[in-house]
């Protein structure tokens, strides 16, 4: 029987190392398969391909990615600071232009925790800095530090046709907790950005600035539309 056998490495190829349109290659660390078009590589299957990642340690981080009207994305964002000290500002997105220029927009909010009764509502129309209301609740001693995972799909939406793109929308979630207690106070934060503009940058604050130190992992997924 005849054995197939593609290119093979350890992360994704290239097209300095797929020449034609068709070829293949395997990524066995991340068991992901990729092909060759006339233009790029693409992945083959799958629902999301990673398509930038960056940690580093800073209270707030600017991300340049230019999102693509031909592609939904998905940002996993985790920010945390260690010790006893709190910090209980809320989460800020600016979507900003490739010359880092503030895209209006409106955000729409809700947020409950294990202090408050009910479930809260925020509004903020024509605004340049998102807000996520994802505060640490305070609702236990502070021993260990902050974390916040905040989860959110960046889409394209449509004017006049398909190539006709005037506005993005994000939608997500936040959840603030801590790094080492068993009795963790949780803040959820659900949010929705409406936003003015193609953004190119992302300038994310999660609110933890403690450096002690302050930590920050950017993810971003996409797929295709169509």
């Amino acid at each position: 029987m005849a054995i197939l056998r593609v290119k093979r490495g350890t992360t994704k190829p290239s097209t300095a190392n797929l020449s034609y349109v068709g070829e293949l290659a395997f990524d066995y660390v991340n068991n992901a398969l990729y092909a060759r078009n006339s233009t790029a590589v693409v992945k083959v299957g799958g629902e999301l391909e990673l398509v930038y990642q960056i940690e580093t340690a800073a209270s707030s981080i600017s991300v340049s990615y230019a999102f693509s009207s031909a592609f939904i994305y998905k940002i996993v964002v985790t920010a945390s600071t260690y010790g006893s000290t709190v910090d209980t500002t809320s989460t800020t997105i600016n979507y900003r232009t490739s010359g880092l220029s503030n895209i209006s927009g409106s955000s729409l909010a809700t947020y409950a925790n294990d202090v408050i009764s009910g479930v809260t509502r925020t509004f903020n129309g024509s605004s340049t800095s998102y807000a996520i209301p994802d505060s640490y609740s305070n609702g236990i001693t502070l021993s260990s530090g902050i974390s916040k995972t905040i989860t959110f799909q960046l889409s394209p939406i449509f004017s006049t046709g398909f190539t006709d793109v005037r506005q993005w929308l994000s939608t997500g979630r936040s959840v603030t907790t801590v790094t080492g207690q068993t009795n963790a106070s949780i803040t959820m934060a659900d949010f929705a950005h409406s936003i003015g503009g193609t953004p190119q940058n992302l300038l994310i604050n999660p609110g933890l600035d403690l450096g002690s130190p302050d930590l920050i992992s950017v993810s971003i997924y996409r797929t295709a539309r169509k």
